[in-house]
Order: structure tokens, then sequence, then C-alpha cells
């Protein structure tokens, strides 16, 4: 695989931040840490495209100045257990077997014990990191049929690797996240969720799963006019309607009839499952799960549930 040139620098200013989110929509508050910007894999529909305007990869080298900014986020929180994750600007293992990047943070975290860190990837090496994880570090997946892999996300792992990389972090102590997001319509793509979430169900843990999201494809319009502009008929497939913050999405009633589909087999597999719906409105909320987060705080609290019941007192 080759790589984009590194640009190694030393970023001040605000470098853990709140999820951006967007606007009208349920945001769960997580919390990012811009350790890379950028990223080698290639997924089609990647909102990276839009937001990041240079080639390079850049890597914050300064660990101490990010470590002291998670400590201060955590000792500023009074209310809520703080999760935080690399992977808003780049894929969080893509690149970290090479330069190790999550080393520090994973060992802080197990240190520290008071908050989560999240590996959110669609890169399935680990091994580099199974000696120093530890219960305060979730590796999720993102995952998707493997029809979709190999057309709209080059140079990212298959399927049936993602799911052993899970299973090896389960092994190693960790519960696991799972990211049903973007779930793409295309001819056919029922079927293959529904195998797909069968083979979750049989390759990994689901009581060690601490959550699961779903989010459908969305887009803004420049990206709606290069997926014109590449034929890009899988992220086309369907009827689109332009939302409050200005994204394309599906249709709501494709919406709330495909959440409901994949929401009720993944309960089939196991009924506790903590399953929430990324960037959505309330009314969808309502119609998938039966719940009704009132607001972000509320969601966060739905988080927190979560936590203590998986993690005990240890967190």
């Amino acid at each position: 695989m080759g790589l984009q040139p590194i640009e190694f620098v030393e970023t001040k200013g605000d470098i853990v931040r709140n999820c951006p989110g967007t606007k009208h929509h349920i945001c769960c508050g997580y919390k990012t840490i811009d350790l890379v910007e950028g990223c080698i894999l290639s997924c089609s529909y990647c909102i990276l495209k839009e937001y990041i305007n240079t080639p390079n990869i850049k890597i914050n080298s300064d660990i101490p100045y990010i470590l002291s900014q998670i400590s201060e986020a955590i000792d500023a929180e009074k209310t809520h257990i703080l999760r935080f994750g690399t992977g808003e600007l780049s894929d969080s293992l893509a690149i970290d077997r090479r330069y190790r990047l999550n080393q520090p943070l994973v060992e802080f975290f197990g240190e520290t014990k008071k908050a989560i860190l999240e590996l959110k990837s669609k890169w399935a090496q680990i091994d580099h990191l199974t000696p120093f994880l530890n219960p305060y570090i979730v590796i999720s997946f993102s995952l998707a049929p493997q029809r979709i892999i190999d057309k709209e996300e080059k140079r990212t792992s298959p399927l049936y690797k993602r799911l052993k990389a899970l299973r090896k972090a389960q092994e190693c102590g960790c519960f696991v996240g799972l990211h049903l997001d973007p779930v793409i319509i295309y001819d056919g793509f029922e079927k293959d969720y529904e195998y797909l979430i069968g083979d979750i169900g049989r390759i990994i843990d689901l009581k060690r799963v601490l959550w699961v999201s779903l989010g459908l494809l969305r887009f803004p319009p420049k990206l709606f006019n290069r997926f014109l502009d590449e034929n890009r008929k899988n992220l086309l497939y369907g009827e689109f309607v332009r939302g409050e913050d200005g994204k394309y999405r599906y249709v709501k009633k494709e919406r709330v009839r495909i959440y409901g589909m994949l929401y009720n087999l993944l309960k089939e597999q196991e009924k506790d499952l903590f399953i929430y719906l990324c960037m959505e409105r309330k009314d969808i909320w309502r119609s998938v799960t039966g719940m009704t987060p009132e607001d972000n705080e509320a969601l966060m609290g739905l988080f927190d549930s979560r936590i203590k019941t998986l993690y005990g007192g240890i967190l």
C-alpha cells in the first residue's frame, strides 16, 4: 500500500474537541482527538474528501501536549463518562503499525481509568497494540457487506479480517464497538446485511459489544456532484432529500424502514445490545427504537448507563 507524504507537526490550540455532530440532529457527546489528519484508505463516500485540501498526512507529534488536553477534558467533566476517539479526521489504525501513534494514548487511558478511548477503523491490524490493550480501550470497526467493501472502500481490510480483529480484541479483555455506517441502499442490500449481521453474531461475543451505531449514507452537496461525475451507482441508488443540516439523506420513510430492519436483526442476535442512531432526528429515533432522547445530554446519559452496566465498579 503506497503512502501519501507524511508531515509531522506540533499543533497547539484545541487538539481535543467536541464531535462536530450536525445541526438539528441528536449527537452523542463524543470527544475527538486530532492525532492524525488525512487517510491512506480510499472510501468513495468519505466526507474528508471535501474537508481536507492537502494530499499530505499530518501527524501531531506532540504527544505530551495531547495527553495534557485529554487530562484537562477529563478533569473538567463532572457529570458524564467521557468517550474519546482518534478517528474523526483519519482512520485510527491505518498507519498505526508503522508509526505507533496510539500506544501512548492506550497506556494513558489504562493508567487513568476515568474515561474510554475508542479506536475506530477499517484497517484490521491490532497485533502491535495487543500487549498494551486494557479495559478502557474500545476497538471498533466500521462493518459493511463485502460487496460494498470491494466497490466503495478501496485499500481497506476485508470483512472477515475486521471481524477476526474484533474477536482478538475481546480475547485481550477489551469491549468492542460495531459501526454499521454508512449503510448503503443497492439492489439486494437487505439480504447482504442479513448475512452480515449473522456473521457478526457467529464470530463476535455480542455480550462484550459496548455499543452499535447505525447510520445511513449522508453527504454534503459537493460529494453528490462527485458521485455523479464518477458514476457511483451504488451511492446514487434510492431517493434522496436535502435535510436541515444541508446534507443529502435517503427519504424519511426509507430511513425508518431500513433502520428498523437492522435494529430488529441485531436484537434477534442479542436482545441487550445498546444500539444508537448516528446523526438522526428525534422522530426517527422514536419510530425505530421506541426511545426519544430529547437532546444530546439525554443521549449521553444513555451512554453513561450502558458503560456503568458493563464496566461495573471499575469506571
